[in-house]
């Protein structure tokens, strides 16, 4: 069969199919990327169909710099593929997003259209769901919570220097400090947790950092149904069973699946006197099952919510806190100075004292020099809230489910909030500077109500570790360590290049 076209030429039916295809997408393209016109907000200069795709294959998702700040200002569009994204770096309209119109920002936009599993998770889930799981794991990070596991954490912390001495006699030049850090993150997470004795750190061949490696580095840019979602979201909204992913190879998921499931299910069947975070959520479980809620309002968590929840916890609590402490250690190691002035303060306000929840938090110094490290190399390079309602925010038109984002890597280096921003310096966030600070302008563990829940564990985790490092050695920079030190492309900010330091001990009282 054939098409006449005027009388002048005829092409066979497939030809016009796909022409006529071709033209759909071209017109359906054509419309998707001119959002933001229609809007009147300045746009990134973006390729046809493929948006910034490709920027996003060559800098991973970090790619968003000072450069496009500098050139289309504190707000712009972008795209990804046919998905618009608004990136936003006024602090005051981060301030009524995060806090003041919360209620309307409440949820994250996807990235990929999960199964109902992935969307239990405390970092994808919305509205009330959100509100319940958030409302049921939060008591597992209060001041009394943290005070009673710093005896868990001593002990990985004990193992960790057994280790770490080792390390430096077999390797007095240097070495790359990074893994180590991370097997010892994972005992902490996995026994502070969910009271878990894996020995990561002991055993090199750990299936939970291995499994946990291969989930950390998987990137969705390889994944069809992802980039099919962001070609044609139109498309994945109409048929979301076909666009459904699990973001983790089945072989990994059966692992962690396994590992959770047979935790859960001897905490759900015993009267345990663990006070982790598996408790609290096998305690709000048990609550669901025997209470009757009045007004339809849902409490407690379902299995499958536990499940997501611990899996997330598990993975989030190892990778983030361990490129925590990496980063705290390479900036020491870069400024000497600095070091010695937190070795002083260590000595005169801690001294020989066993560390503990309240002196760890109690030393300023180490807190501004945290701060600091994580100004320049923040946890998430970018944090994103969606609206449920179009709304104006300052003179800014923000239609319904519009994915905005805030980018560390720009707010963090703003000339107009940071004094010499690329310069290290913890004085910046010393207690009579703090007022100094636009709290919306530091972004590294969120704020509002959606900020890290697990802020507190994850701080006093890495001020405990670099205190007793510094008890113990010097660290210097290793001959083999790259300045600066490159990002890894995937989405956490963990260190691209090995962590190449050495260390030399240091007498107590120096």
């Amino acid at each position: 069969m054939a098409v006449d076209i005027l009388g002048i030429l005829t092409l066979p039916n497939w030809l016009c199919g796909v022409m006529a295809t071709l033209l759909a997408v071209c017109l359906y393209t054509w419309y998707k990327q001119r959002l933001f016109h229609r809007l009147g907000i300045p746009t990134k200069k973006t390729v046809f169909l493929l948006g910034d795709f490709v920027d996003m294959v060559r800098g991973g998702f970090s790619y968003l710099g000072m450069d496009l700040y500098k050139r289309y200002g504190k707000v712009f569009g972008i795209y990804l593929g046919n998905v618009p994204a608004l990136v936003i770096s006024d602090p005051e309209i981060i301030k009524h997003i995060m806090v003041k119109d919360f209620d309307h920002f409440t949820d994250r936009p996807p990235f990929l259209k999960l199964t109902k599993f992935w969307k239990s998770a405390v970092s994808v889930a919305g509205g009330d769901e959100w509100r319940n799981i958030r409302h049921t794991i939060s008591p597992t990070f209060t001041s009394g919570k943290m005070r009673s596991m710093t005896q868990f954490l001593q002990r990985s912390l004990d193992v960790f220097h057994d280790i770490l001495d080792k390390q430096i006699k077999a390797s007095p030049n240097g070495f790359d400090i990074d893994p180590t850090v991370r097997c010892y993150t994972m005992d902490v997470i996995c026994s502070t947790g969910f009271g878990l004795d894996v020995r990561a750190q002991t055993n090199p061949d750990n299936p939970f950092i291995k499994y946990s490696k291969r989930f950390l580095e998987t990137s969705p840019l390889g994944m069809p149904k992802f980039i099919l979602y962001i070609l044609f979201p139109d498309l994945a909204d109409m048929f979301p069973r076909l666009f459904e992913t699990s973001f983790m190879s089945k072989d990994i998921m059966d692992f962690f699946m396994t590992t959770t499931r047979s935790l859960f299910e001897d905490r759900k069947h015993s009267e345990s006197k663990h006070k982790d975070l598996l408790q609290l959520m096998v305690n709000a479980s048990n609550l669901a099952e025997t209470e009757k809620i009045s007004n339809s309002q849902r409490k407690g968590l379902t299995d499958e919510e536990i499940l997501i929840n611990s899996i997330i916890f598990m993975l989030a609590g190892y990778d983030t806190t361990a490129a925590g402490i990496s980063w705290v250690l390479y900036e020491l190691a870069l400024n000497p100075e600095i070091q010695e002035k937190l070795v002083n303060a260590i000595n005169d306000e801690i001294g020989e004292s066993p560390l503990s929840y309240d002196n760890v938090f109690s030393l300023k110094y180490m807190d501004m020099v945290l701060s600091e490290t994580l100004r320049i190399h923040s946890p998430a390079t970018r944090l994103t809230r969606m609206p449920d309602r179009d709304t104006e925010i300052s003179g800014i038109k923000i239609p319904k489910g519009m994915n905005c984002q805030f980018v560390t890597d720009i707010l963090h280096f703003l000339d107009e909030y940071w004094e010499d921003p690329y310069t290290f310096n913890p004085e910046r966030f010393a207690p009579e500077n703090k007022d100094k600070i636009n709290e919306y302008a530091y972004l590294p563990f969120g704020v509002g109500p959606r900020n890290c829940v697990g802020m507190r564990l994850a701080q006093l985790e890495v001020k405990m570790t670099v205190i007793s490092m510094l008890r113990k050695y010097r660290i210097y920079k290793g001959s083999e360590l790259k300045v600066p030190l490159p990002r890894s492309p995937y989405g956490l900010a963990r260190p691209g290049a090995p962590v190449h330091l050495r260390f030399e001990p240091r007498g107590r009282n120096k």
